[in-house]
């Protein structure tokens, strides 16, 4: 499904429902809210579209931006398999930050959308400086005989919230089961294969390595972790080593992925791993031999717990 920029690009339809949001990790609060959306629009025989941005407004607004749980690709393909008619978005700018309330509600659901019902969560903020909150929206729709639909926060079994904020701190405090659980499935980190130093393949454990520089993404600690790897060759059991390698005082910033039972070349190939459960920090290790005799124990770790 191809996400429609609806300032540039032709509309598919004439009028919808609509679910609003950000949308960032697409969590399980966010599919409960969508779904509803998709119910509804059923009933009421109307097109149901997912309606989101192009990035984060944090990113746009110099707010503290905190990094993706999902970046905006893998967010537009997670949200073209839920099952909504479409998705629409717009590129968030500094000017259309700006607009307000009312202009959005008027000039961008109203007259561009043609908007019949809108969902949104308890939270919701839109506007400029986020003047409106989800009730706003409810009273302004109402001026155009539109409707809104407030949907109340998903739960964890803490009966805390569940955030995309919520499910960073999580992620950041290496618990990986958790965050998968909020997530509804596992948190994962794609990237080109690169040229590493090939120290690990003359250890007999070679890695496809992801540059970590630079990255956008939410990641957990450095770290050991048992992960699945997803490579045109099919999915395979993992090692995978977040960090800086302290063992040979390296300062690149890595992800190293040993695949378990693969033989191959991968470099320059585009890999996904899914992180399963955190197994130890990372570690300065005396010598070379410490450090395959420990990676032999990871390994054996990793293949009794995915099975």
């Amino acid at each position: 499904m191809k996400p429609i920029n609806i300032l540039s690009e032709k509309k598919e339809f004439d009028s919808c429902v609509l679910a609003i949001g950000f949308f960032d990790g697409v969590h399980i609060g966010h599919i409960h809210l969508i779904e509803q959306m998709i119910d509804f629009a059923k009933l009421q025989n109307q097109k149901s579209i997912i309606f989101t941005f192009d990035k984060s407004p944090k990113q746009v607004l110099n707010q503290d931006f905190d990094g993706y749980l999902t970046t905006p690709n893998e967010k537009f393909e997670i949200l073209s398999e839920i099952g909504a008619d479409g998705i629409y978005f717009i590129p968030f700018t500094q000017d259309f930050a700006n607009l307000s309330k009312e202009k959005f509600v008027k000039e961008i659901l109203v007259e561009q959308i043609n908007v019949k019902s809108v969902f949104v969560g308890f939270n919701f903020c839109f506007g400029a400086n986020k003047s409106g909150n989800s009730n706003d929206l409810k009273e302004e729709l109402k001026k155009y005989n539109r409707d809104c639909h407030i949907i109340d926060p998903i739960k964890d079994k803490a009966n805390n919230v569940v955030s995309s904020s919520a499910i960073r701190q999580i992620i950041r405090n290496g618990d990986i089961e958790t965050a998968n659980n909020l997530l509804g499935r596992k948190l994962s980190f794609s990237g080109k294969v690169i040229h590493g130093d090939h120290r690990a393949t003359s250890m007999g454990f070679p890695t496809a390595n992801l540059l970590l520089e630079n990255s956008q993404k939410c990641l957990p600690p450095n770290g050991v972790y048992a992960c699945f790897a997803d490579t045109s060759n099919g999915t395979y059991p993992a090692i995978v080593n977040i960090g800086y390698r302290p063992t040979f005082n390296k300062s690149t910033h890595l992800l190293e992925a040993h695949l378990c039972n693969f033989s191959g070349d991968l470099y320059g190939k585009e890999i996904r791993v899914r992180f399963l459960k955190s197994m130890r920090p990372e570690i300065k290790f005396p010598s070379m031999g410490a450090l395959i005799a420990q990676i032999e124990k990871d390994r054996k770790a990793v293949m009794t717990f995915i099975k």
